[in-house]
């Protein structure tokens, strides 16, 4: 299920989907590809990945870790 979806200044778009429970994920595109998927380790995490996608920050631009240790890149990353 999608709950948020952000679009950013680069075109990426960010989904906020399940994961674990109350833990959302957000996965993130390239148009209709899928690049990987940002998984917080905890809720706070989760609260400051809103807060900077709120704040217009793109996972891809501003350098992003996926949660398990690959950096988040056109090229792709952290596939599920």
């Amino acid at each position: 299920m999608v709950y948020n979806t952000w679009n950013t200044q680069y075109g990426h778009i960010i989904n906020e989907v399940d994961y674990d429970h109350d833990l959302h994920a957000f996965d993130v595109y390239a148009g209709v590809r899928l690049l990987g998927s940002i998984y917080p380790s905890t809720i706070d995490d989760a609260d400051e990945c809103f807060e900077k996608l709120d704040n217009g920050e793109d996972p891809v631009a501003d350098g992003w870790e996926d949660g398990l240790g690959n950096s988040c890149s056109e090229d792709g990353w952290g596939m599920r």
